[in-house]
Protein backbone atom coordinates (compact mmCIF):
# COMPACT_ATOMS: atom_id res chain seq x y z
CA UNK A 1 0.00 0.00 0.00
CA UNK A 2 2.73 2.47 1.00
CA UNK A 3 4.82 1.48 -2.01
CA UNK A 4 1.92 2.13 -4.39
CA UNK A 5 1.37 5.56 -2.82
CA UNK A 6 5.06 6.43 -3.22
CA UNK A 7 4.93 5.26 -6.85
CA UNK A 8 1.84 7.33 -7.65
CA UNK A 9 3.38 10.48 -6.15
CA UNK A 10 6.27 10.76 -8.69
CA UNK A 11 3.85 9.98 -11.51
CA UNK A 12 1.53 12.78 -10.38
CA UNK A 13 4.50 15.19 -10.14
CA UNK A 14 5.62 14.25 -13.66
CA UNK A 15 2.10 14.82 -15.01
CA UNK A 16 1.90 18.22 -13.26
CA UNK A 17 5.28 19.29 -14.62
CA UNK A 18 4.32 18.17 -18.13
CA UNK A 19 1.06 20.13 -17.91
CA UNK A 20 2.95 23.21 -16.71
CA UNK A 21 5.41 22.92 -19.62
CA UNK A 22 2.55 22.54 -22.11
CA UNK A 23 0.76 25.61 -20.72
CA UNK A 24 4.01 27.61 -20.80
CA UNK A 25 4.68 26.62 -24.41
CA UNK A 26 1.12 27.49 -25.34
CA UNK A 27 1.37 30.93 -23.78
CA UNK A 28 4.62 31.61 -25.66
CA UNK A 29 2.85 31.30 -29.04
CA UNK A 30 0.96 34.11 -30.79
CA UNK A 31 -2.39 32.67 -29.72
CA UNK A 32 -1.12 32.41 -26.15
CA UNK A 33 -0.03 36.04 -26.17
CA UNK A 34 -3.45 36.98 -27.50
CA UNK A 35 -5.05 35.00 -24.67
CA UNK A 36 -2.89 36.81 -22.10
CA UNK A 37 -3.78 40.18 -23.61
CA UNK A 38 -7.47 39.29 -23.40
CA UNK A 39 -7.00 38.39 -19.73
CA UNK A 40 -5.28 41.72 -19.06
CA UNK A 41 -8.03 43.51 -20.96
CA UNK A 42 -10.72 41.90 -18.78
CA UNK A 43 -8.87 42.56 -15.50
CA UNK A 44 -8.31 46.23 -16.34
CA UNK A 45 -11.93 46.88 -17.20
CA UNK A 46 -13.93 44.64 -14.88
CA UNK A 47 -14.49 47.48 -12.37
CA UNK A 48 -15.66 49.82 -15.13
CA UNK A 49 -18.06 47.17 -16.42
CA UNK A 50 -19.41 46.62 -12.92
CA UNK A 51 -20.08 50.36 -12.56
CA UNK A 52 -21.76 50.45 -15.99
CA UNK A 53 -23.92 47.45 -15.06
CA UNK A 54 -25.13 48.89 -11.76
CA UNK A 55 -25.59 52.32 -13.34
CA UNK A 56 -27.72 50.70 -16.05
CA UNK A 57 -29.78 48.96 -13.38
CA UNK A 58 -30.35 52.21 -11.48
CA UNK A 59 -31.48 53.98 -14.64
CA UNK A 60 -33.34 50.97 -16.00
CA UNK A 61 -35.49 50.27 -12.92
CA UNK A 62 -37.77 53.34 -13.24
CA UNK A 63 -37.75 52.99 -17.04
CA UNK A 64 -38.89 49.38 -16.64
CA UNK A 65 -41.78 50.55 -14.45
CA UNK A 66 -42.86 53.07 -17.10
CA UNK A 67 -42.59 50.43 -19.85
CA UNK A 68 -44.57 47.95 -17.76
CA UNK A 69 -47.39 50.46 -17.19
CA UNK A 70 -47.42 51.31 -20.89
CA UNK A 71 -47.68 47.64 -21.91
CA UNK A 72 -50.54 46.98 -19.48
CA UNK A 73 -52.45 49.92 -21.00
CA UNK A 74 -52.14 48.57 -24.55
CA UNK A 75 -55.54 47.02 -25.14
CA UNK A 76 -54.44 45.36 -28.38
CA UNK A 77 -51.95 43.23 -26.42
CA UNK A 78 -54.60 41.81 -24.09
CA UNK A 79 -57.53 40.00 -25.78
CA UNK A 80 -61.01 40.74 -24.45
CA UNK A 81 -61.55 37.40 -22.72
CA UNK A 82 -58.01 37.15 -21.32
CA UNK A 83 -56.75 38.45 -17.99
CA UNK A 84 -53.31 39.18 -16.55
CA UNK A 85 -52.72 37.99 -12.97
CA UNK A 86 -49.99 38.40 -10.36
CA UNK A 87 -49.16 35.24 -8.40
CA UNK A 88 -46.82 36.74 -5.79
CA UNK A 89 -46.64 40.16 -4.08
CA UNK A 90 -43.14 41.05 -5.32
CA UNK A 91 -43.69 39.95 -8.92
CA UNK A 92 -43.74 43.50 -10.33
CA UNK A 93 -40.55 44.41 -8.44
CA UNK A 94 -38.84 41.24 -9.70
CA UNK A 95 -39.88 41.99 -13.28
CA UNK A 96 -38.53 45.55 -13.05
CA UNK A 97 -35.25 44.28 -11.60
CA UNK A 98 -34.96 41.70 -14.36
CA UNK A 99 -35.59 44.25 -17.11
CA UNK A 100 -33.15 46.68 -15.47
CA UNK A 101 -30.53 43.90 -15.33
CA UNK A 102 -31.07 43.25 -19.04
CA UNK A 103 -30.39 46.93 -19.72
CA UNK A 104 -27.24 46.78 -17.61
CA UNK A 105 -25.98 43.72 -19.49
CA UNK A 106 -26.73 45.41 -22.83
CA UNK A 107 -24.73 48.50 -21.79
CA UNK A 108 -21.80 46.33 -20.67
CA UNK A 109 -21.93 44.44 -23.97
CA UNK A 110 -21.90 47.74 -25.88
CA UNK A 111 -18.95 48.94 -23.79
CA UNK A 112 -17.03 45.74 -24.52
CA UNK A 113 -17.63 46.18 -28.27
CA UNK A 114 -16.44 49.81 -28.18
CA UNK A 115 -13.33 48.95 -26.15
CA UNK A 116 -12.50 46.00 -28.39
CA UNK A 117 -12.94 48.13 -31.51
CA UNK A 118 -10.60 50.83 -30.13
CA UNK A 119 -7.94 48.26 -29.22
CA UNK A 120 -8.27 46.51 -32.58
CA UNK A 121 -7.83 49.84 -34.37
CA UNK A 122 -4.52 50.35 -32.54
CA UNK A 123 -3.25 46.76 -32.98
CA UNK A 124 -0.88 46.66 -35.96
CA UNK A 125 -0.72 42.85 -35.95
CA UNK A 126 -4.49 42.52 -36.19
CA UNK A 127 -4.69 45.17 -38.90
CA UNK A 128 -2.06 43.26 -40.86
CA UNK A 129 -4.15 40.10 -40.63
CA UNK A 130 -7.22 41.96 -41.90
CA UNK A 131 -5.56 43.60 -44.89
CA UNK A 132 -7.12 41.04 -47.17
CA UNK A 133 -10.60 42.11 -46.09
CA UNK A 134 -11.68 45.04 -48.24
CA UNK A 135 -13.61 47.22 -45.82
CA UNK A 136 -12.49 50.54 -47.26
CA UNK A 137 -16.08 51.43 -48.09
CA UNK A 138 -16.89 51.39 -44.37
CA UNK A 139 -13.70 52.90 -42.99
CA UNK A 140 -14.89 56.50 -42.81
CA UNK A 141 -16.53 57.90 -39.71
CA UNK A 142 -19.64 58.94 -41.65
CA UNK A 143 -20.11 55.40 -42.95
CA UNK A 144 -19.87 54.01 -39.40
CA UNK A 145 -22.45 56.52 -38.16
CA UNK A 146 -24.73 55.66 -41.08
CA UNK A 147 -24.41 51.94 -40.27
CA UNK A 148 -25.27 52.59 -36.60
CA UNK A 149 -28.30 54.69 -37.56
CA UNK A 150 -29.48 51.99 -39.97
CA UNK A 151 -29.03 49.35 -37.26
CA UNK A 152 -31.03 51.43 -34.77
CA UNK A 153 -33.76 52.07 -37.36
CA UNK A 154 -34.01 48.37 -38.22
CA UNK A 155 -34.27 47.47 -34.53
CA UNK A 156 -37.10 50.01 -34.07
CA UNK A 157 -38.83 48.59 -37.16
CA UNK A 158 -38.57 45.08 -35.71
CA UNK A 159 -40.05 46.13 -32.36
CA UNK A 160 -42.83 48.03 -34.15
CA UNK A 161 -43.62 44.91 -36.20
CA UNK A 162 -43.89 42.84 -33.02
CA UNK A 163 -46.00 45.27 -30.98
CA UNK A 164 -48.36 46.46 -33.72
CA UNK A 165 -48.78 43.35 -35.84
CA UNK A 166 -47.26 40.10 -34.58
CA UNK A 167 -48.17 40.17 -30.88
CA UNK A 168 -51.87 41.12 -31.25
CA UNK A 169 -52.27 38.40 -33.87
CA UNK A 170 -50.44 35.75 -31.83
CA UNK A 171 -52.10 36.56 -28.50
CA UNK A 172 -55.55 36.61 -30.09
CA UNK A 173 -54.80 33.29 -31.77
CA UNK A 174 -53.59 31.71 -28.50
CA UNK A 175 -56.60 33.06 -26.61
CA UNK A 176 -59.11 31.77 -29.20
CA UNK A 177 -57.32 28.41 -29.27
CA UNK A 178 -57.74 28.09 -25.50
CA UNK A 179 -61.36 29.30 -25.66
CA UNK A 180 -62.21 26.68 -28.30
CA UNK A 181 -61.78 23.92 -25.71
CA UNK A 182 -63.62 25.87 -22.98
CA UNK A 183 -60.58 27.05 -21.01
CA UNK A 184 -60.46 30.49 -19.42
CA UNK A 185 -57.37 32.38 -20.55
CA UNK A 186 -55.31 33.70 -17.63
CA UNK A 187 -51.70 34.77 -18.13
CA UNK A 188 -49.15 35.33 -15.41
CA UNK A 189 -47.66 38.81 -15.60
CA UNK A 190 -44.02 37.67 -15.64
CA UNK A 191 -44.67 35.08 -18.37
CA UNK A 192 -46.58 37.64 -20.46
CA UNK A 193 -43.79 40.23 -20.12
CA UNK A 194 -41.14 37.61 -20.83
CA UNK A 195 -42.96 36.51 -23.98
CA UNK A 196 -43.21 40.10 -25.25
CA UNK A 197 -39.60 40.94 -24.36
CA UNK A 198 -38.30 37.78 -26.05
CA UNK A 199 -40.16 38.48 -29.28
CA UNK A 200 -39.07 42.15 -29.31
CA UNK A 201 -35.43 41.20 -28.74
CA UNK A 202 -35.58 38.50 -31.41
CA UNK A 203 -37.14 40.91 -33.91
CA UNK A 204 -34.62 43.66 -33.12
CA UNK A 205 -31.80 41.20 -33.84
CA UNK A 206 -33.50 39.50 -36.78
CA UNK A 207 -34.17 42.79 -38.55
CA UNK A 208 -30.40 43.38 -38.70
CA UNK A 209 -30.20 40.72 -41.46
CA UNK A 210 -30.16 43.16 -44.43
CA UNK A 211 -27.50 45.40 -42.84
CA UNK A 212 -25.27 42.43 -41.97
CA UNK A 213 -25.76 40.94 -45.44
CA UNK A 214 -24.89 44.17 -47.24
CA UNK A 215 -21.81 44.80 -45.09
CA UNK A 216 -20.62 41.25 -45.73
CA UNK A 217 -21.19 41.62 -49.48
CA UNK A 218 -19.72 45.11 -49.88
CA UNK A 219 -16.74 44.18 -47.73
CA UNK A 220 -16.06 41.04 -49.80
CA UNK A 221 -16.39 38.84 -46.72
CA UNK A 222 -18.72 36.65 -48.79
CA UNK A 223 -19.78 36.71 -52.41
CA UNK A 224 -23.27 36.94 -53.81
CA UNK A 225 -22.76 33.56 -55.47
CA UNK A 226 -21.94 31.95 -52.10
CA UNK A 227 -25.07 33.38 -50.46
CA UNK A 228 -27.23 32.14 -53.30
CA UNK A 229 -25.54 28.73 -53.15
CA UNK A 230 -26.23 28.40 -49.40
CA UNK A 231 -29.65 30.04 -49.58
CA UNK A 232 -31.53 26.90 -48.49
CA UNK A 233 -29.28 26.58 -45.43
CA UNK A 234 -29.87 30.22 -44.52
CA UNK A 235 -33.61 29.76 -44.90
CA UNK A 236 -33.48 26.70 -42.67
CA UNK A 237 -31.51 28.67 -40.05
CA UNK A 238 -34.12 31.45 -40.24
CA UNK A 239 -36.97 29.01 -39.60
CA UNK A 240 -35.01 27.47 -36.71
CA UNK A 241 -34.64 30.95 -35.19
CA UNK A 242 -38.36 31.54 -35.71
CA UNK A 243 -39.19 28.24 -34.00
CA UNK A 244 -37.04 29.18 -30.99
CA UNK A 245 -38.52 32.66 -30.60
CA UNK A 246 -42.17 31.80 -31.25
CA UNK A 247 -44.81 29.50 -29.75
CA UNK A 248 -44.65 25.90 -31.05
CA UNK A 249 -47.00 26.15 -34.03
CA UNK A 250 -46.33 26.66 -37.76
CA UNK A 251 -48.20 29.99 -38.03
CA UNK A 252 -46.20 31.65 -35.27
CA UNK A 253 -42.93 30.30 -36.66
CA UNK A 254 -43.72 31.69 -40.11
CA UNK A 255 -44.72 35.11 -38.73
CA UNK A 256 -41.40 35.38 -36.86
CA UNK A 257 -39.08 33.88 -39.50
CA UNK A 258 -40.84 35.32 -42.55
CA UNK A 259 -39.69 38.95 -42.15
CA UNK A 260 -36.06 37.86 -41.67
CA UNK A 261 -36.10 35.82 -44.87
CA UNK A 262 -37.88 38.58 -46.81
CA UNK A 263 -35.31 41.12 -45.60
CA UNK A 264 -32.49 38.77 -46.62
CA UNK A 265 -33.85 38.47 -50.15
CA UNK A 266 -34.45 42.24 -50.22
CA UNK A 267 -30.81 42.87 -49.29
CA UNK A 268 -29.70 40.72 -52.24
CA UNK A 269 -31.89 42.85 -54.51
CA UNK A 270 -30.39 46.06 -53.08
CA UNK A 271 -26.88 44.69 -53.64
CA UNK A 272 -27.71 43.89 -57.26
CA UNK A 273 -29.08 47.41 -57.78
CA UNK A 274 -26.02 49.03 -56.18
CA UNK A 275 -23.67 46.97 -58.30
Amino acid sequence: MMGDALLRKPMANDATEKLARDVESLLSTENGELLLSVGDFVRQRVKRWALIFFGGMMVGYPIAGIALSWLLNQTNLIPEDASIVILQPLEIVIIQLRLAAHLGVALVFLSVIVDAAIIAAKNEQLKGQLRGVKLSQFSSFSSAILALLCSFGLAIAGIWYVLDFLLPLLLEYLQSDAASIGVTTTWQLSAWIGFIAGLCLGAAIGFQVPLATLIALRGNLVTRKELIHYRRHLWFAGFCAGAILSPPDPLSMFLVAGPMLILFEFSLIIDRVLN
